[in-house]
């Protein structure tokens, strides 16, 4: 993967990369902020700020001259805002670069942040709070995130809460924005059909006087020990909705290509040991599966299920059951070889497109100060061995760093802390 990559002087870093066989290009603004970066009184400032970016800026002063500018040569807008990043993307044809460069420098340097429009817009984000808290498939990760970091900017909701939704004033998310929105806190990867020329051409004439702010600062958040290990929601629900939690990796750790492998044996795909043995053997749940969530110093297991409520019992003792076995046993070599192949091939069909090219090489540069190539990946994908993977799961799987969210018409919490055993 050829990129070119340039440091301006007020900090802003920018990845190209050409793709002459396409006819589009993807533009990314990585900015690294999130919701671990706010006070709890501003919690959901990030998320707000992103939505406000949307409803106009200097140049495109409302929301409808936004979306018009992109879709009006068939383009494709969107933003996204996580615990460590917010994201701004378009992908247009090629031909339209300049405006796609200009729309998004326009917005997230000159957003008109109008009172009326924050009004509005806080209303719907309540109400988005709203429909997240009525769907127990997401929101079963909030209360994961709870229980693991409880009372920490890890475990907050992205989006905040009706109250601090409420509550947060103009003044407060412009200075929130100023502080964070800098060009040394940005990283913007361009990939398809467009030169490493022009893209610095467009950036330097948008964005090269842009003046740099101290860095932001986030909370280390270590999961504290001796918490209560089991959240419940009650709720007259058809379905049991559940998230059991080990501790993760950090993004930059040196076994996380370890953990990549680890997922894929235990609950990534219909050929996993949870899909396997508790969908397809013992039929006690129709959704099972397991994701690793990295952080800048830390990092959650997440091993998710939908299951009958009468059987949620039966489904954790076998979940359990799993993470036990790969404690106990090295996986043979056949299915580490297996996981191997489906980890890369899932790379290499996942980066076909211009956008997640830039995703690849955005993501990586502001997360992790350094861009490895798809041929290094699978090399340390290679590299794993059967112990590697058992000396992982030995070293995350532990009763004592156990945690259970749970939604659904359970009323004893202390019934489902007594069969957190491995």
């Amino acid at each position: 993967m050829l990129y070119q990559r340039v440091t301006l002087p007020n900090g802003l870093r920018i990845l190209s990369s050409q793709m002459t066989s396409v006819r589009s290009v993807s533009v990314a603004f990585y900015f690294g902020v999130g919701a671990r970066y706010e006070e709890a009184e501003v919690s959901g400032v990030s998320h707000f700020i992103e939505h406000m970016l949307f409803k106009g800026s200097a140049q495109y002063p409302t929301a409808q001259a936004i979306s018009e500018a992109i879709e009006g040569v068939g383009g494709v807008l969107d933003a996204a805002t996580d615990k460590e990043l917010t994201v701004f993307s378009a992908k247009v044809a090629s031909r339209h670069f300049d405006l796609a460069m200009n729309l998004l420098a326009d917005m997230v340097r000159r957003p008109r942040l109008d009172p009326v429009e924050l009004e509005k817009e806080r209303r719907v984000i309540i109400e988005e709070l709203g429909m997240y808290r009525d769907s127990p498939q997401e929101w079963v990760g909030v209360l994961a995130d709870e229980v693991v970091w409880p009372d920490l900017p890890l475990g907050r909701e992205v989006a905040g809460t009706r109250e601090t939704v409420s509550a947060i004033s103009l003044d407060q998310m412009d200075a929130y924005r100023r502080a964070h929105y800098a060009p040394n806190n940005l990283v913007i990867s361009v990939v398809g059909d467009v030169t490493s020329e022009q893209v610095m051409a467009a950036v330097e004439r948008l964005l090269g006087d842009w003046e740099a702010a101290p860095s932001p600062v986030w909370l280390p958040c270590p999961q504290p020990a001796g918490t209560p290990r089991v959240k419940l929601e009650t709720r007259r629900t058809e379905q049991t909705n559940l998230c059991l939690v080990t501790p993760g990796l950090a993004h930059n750790d040196p076994n996380r290509h370890v953990l990549t492998l680890l997922n894929a044996i235990l609950g990534d795909g219909m050929a996993s040991r949870l899909f396997l043995e508790v969908r397809e053997r013992q039929g006690l749940a129709y959704d099972v599966s397991s994701s690793p969530v990295a952080y800048h110093d830390t990092g959650m297991f997440v091993v998710y299920a939908g299951v009958e409520p009468k059987r949620t019992a039966a489904a954790l003792r076998a979940i359990l059951a799993e993470l036990g076995r790969i404690r106990a046993e090295a996986p043979p070599v056949e299915e580490l070889s297996r996981a191997k192949e489906y980890i890369k091939g899932r790379m290499a069909l996942g980066l076909e497109s211009t956008g997640s090219v830039a995703s690849w090489l955005g993501g990586q540069e502001i997360l992790l100060d350094e861009i490895l190539d798809l041929d290094d990946v699978l090399a340390r994908i290679d590299a794993v061995t059967q112990d590697d993977v058992q000396r992982l799961a030995q070293r995350l799987f532990q009763d004592e760093w156990l945690r259970l969210a749970v939604i659904g018409p359970q009323k004893n919490a202390e019934e489902l802390d007594r069969l957190l055993k491995l």
